[in-house]
């Protein structure tokens, strides 16, 4: 007797819709991509308890007729394709005939929908037709989910909080707005409007209401082109990046899609721009003809393939990297007290407050008379040998309130060599001390037993800091705000996506605080989970960089005595936290050797 038997329909369906549907969001994207399909110029999605109480989409497509309407709950139905040639031509979203049924298997589905003249209604309880009936004839088509995922507990049991689902939804929204901004959609959460489009077809727009008016502002738009493809958008200019890839968007013929190649391309033309742990925002709409690409390669339809991949890349690197070129792009680095952009800064000595005292508000005194005769004489030399004027930053100094620890060995500095290593010694020989990695450690350990005994003592910044955020990365931010405590991040909500920060711990004084805190923000983002000794880690690993001397930074002896002083007194002096050196020590016997007064 055989063993091997067909499933019935509705066993199916539930195991079609776990390949297609894993979370509310995924519910979303397929009933707005048919409705997008349905030609709609309006689309409305209400949402509640993020997408595991109900989803209601209304559209004002084209509809369908009852005989339709009761077909396309059957598996495999669909009128997109109709032959092996329409599969390799696809120009709609959707086109599996999967969708509709497999959410219908797992939830109570109620579907509205006409053409205008008269409407039919039918209602679903987990797959099995309870109601069916004539509806009111406005044209267009209304689809509610309920209780999602109720017959699949095993699938309900893994999803996230309601802040972390809705955030997903507004996600897909966020970038169907991108990909069509000539419809006008509607994001309702809670009754409560979240997101809306105007539907006039401008892009830039939508960027601004996503991103905000700044970023919008800081846009650049692009086209080109060659034989096979036809590519625009926008990309950023360089002062305005993340700190991760997220934010550069892909579309195929208005398909959103994940296409790391056309990714990698962007990035590569903006290497000489933005530093390594930087990424630009870009959205870049690639026009291609439907049968040189391949959509039904995932069940998500997130992933496509399509020939000549090495032309495109080619394409769009050079497309951005002549964009960037041609906007006369200088990155623009901001002064802290001003808020005005900064250009070819003037040189200037740097002054240096390694041990300063809790800050009064009062004007710090310059120091930088104190710089010996040899230093600034050496300092002219190298300006003159570069002939680029030569920017001295000035030191990003630790405040210390703790009792001093204890020197392991005394090493006496002696002087500085190219602004970036000091020389030391004693009497067991010679020391090379590389000033950036040194002041790494100190902070590092500083940093890390600050955040072991955390003692919440803020002090209010001069200029309160305002983060704006799309909407979906805005509620997850909204939820970890807690954690953010731990690392001395306070937000406070500001308009319907914005936070502000307006105090950081008094311990954290003279870091840039708004690259502090986006790092902090990204990684939260980037993780979406709070794991927080990771969090504290990286936390301390960010703040101990950005509070490190920099290259070409020319240290009185007082300083760098003091910097040789702090690292001895550290768990670890000879490391950097990344694994370099950061001191490197000849012995009075080694010194001989090589001059040969030994053998």
């Amino acid at each position: 007797m055989g063993i091997i038997r067909q499933l019935d329909k509705q066993l199916a369906n539930k195991i079609a819709a776990g390949e297609v549907i894993e979370r509310p969001a995924n519910v979303v994207k397929e009933l707005v991509e048919n409705s997008i399909d349905a030609s709609a110029r309006s689309i409305s999605i209400y949402i509640e308890e993020g997408g595991m109480q109900m989803i209601k989409v209304i559209d004002d497509g084209e509809g369908m007729d009852a005989i339709d309407a009761r077909m396309c709950i059957k598996t495999h139905a669909t009128s997109k394709i109709k032959d092996d040639f329409d599969l390799f031509n696809i120009t709609t979203l959707g086109f599996r005939g999967e969708a509709i049924p497999s959410i219908a298997s797992i939830s109570q589905f109620e579907l509205k929908t006409s053409q205008g003249i008269q409407g039919y209604r039918a209602f679903y309880d987990f797959g099995e037709l309870k109601e069916e009936g004539e509806a009111d004839a406005k044209k267009g088509t209304t689809i509610t989910v309920r209780k999602l995922f109720h017959n699949v507990p095993a699938r309900l049991k893994y999803l996230k909080s309601v802040n972390s689902e809705f955030s997903h939804i507004q996600g897909f929204i966020e970038k169907f707005a991108l990909a069509s901004p000539h419809i006008a959609f509607s994001l309702y959460h809670q009754d409560r409007l979240i997101f809306k489009t105007s539907g006039n077809g401008q892009l830039i727009e939508v960027i601004g209401q996503i991103y905000g008016l700044g970023v919008a502002k800081n846009m650049i738009k692009v086209e080109f082109s060659d034989e096979e493809f036809s590519i625009s958008g926008y990309i950023s200019k360089i002062d305005t990046s993340r700190a991760s890839k997220a934010n550069i968007i892909t579309l195929i013929n208005q398909r959103v899609v994940r296409n790391l190649m056309t990714i990698d391309a962007v990035n590569l033309a903006y290497r000489d721009y933005l530093a390594s742990d930087r990424y630009p925002i870009a959205f870049i709409n690639i026009e291609i003809d439907p049968y040189l690409v391949d959509v039904n390669v995932h069940p998500a339809k997130m992933e496509v393939r399509f020939s000549k991949e090495g032309q495109l890349k080619e394409l769009v690197y050079n497309g951005v990297k002549e964009a960037l070129k041609e906007n006369d792009l200088l990155y623009q680095p901001k002064n802290k007290e001003t808020e005005k952009e900064t250009f070819n800064k003037p040189f200037a000595q740097p002054s240096f407050d390694l041990e300063p005292e809790a800050s009064t508000g009062e004007e710090k005194v310059d120091l930088a008379h104190e710089i010996p005769e040899y230093v600034n004489h050496h300092i002219e030399t190298v300006a003159q040998e570069t002939k680029e004027p030569l920017v001295i930053k000035e030191t990003q100094p630790v405040y210390q309130e703790e009792a001093p620890r204890p020197i392991k060995k005394k090493i006496y500095a002696k002087t500085q060599i190219h602004g970036s290593y000091i020389v030391g010694e004693n009497q067991e020989g010679l020391y090379l001390v590389d000033q950036h990695a040194a002041k790494e450690r100190v902070n590092y350990e500083y940093y890390k037993r600050k955040f072991e005994t955390f003692i919440p003592i803020y002090q209010d910044l001069l200029i309160p800091l305002v983060f704006e955020f799309p909407m979906s990365e805005f509620m997850i931010l909204k939820e970890k705000k807690e954690a953010l405590l731990k690392v001395g991040i306070e937000l406070i909500e500001f308009g319907n996506s914005s936070f502000t920060v307006k105090k950081l711990p008094i311990w954290m004084n003279n870091i840039d605080e708004k690259k502090y805190i986006e790092d902090m923000l990204e990684q939260i983002l980037t993780i979406n989970k709070v794991d927080l000794p990771s969090l504290q880690e990286h936390a301390v690993a960010t703040l101990s960089c950005k509070a490190s001397l920099k290259a070409n930074t020319y240290l009185t002896l007082q300083d760098m005595q003091t910097i040789l002083d702090d690292l001895m007194r550290c768990d670890n002096p000879y490391v950097c936290p990344h694994g370099r050196p950061a001191v490197i020590f000849y012995s009075a016997y080694e010194l001989e050797k090589l001059f040969k007064r030994v053998v």
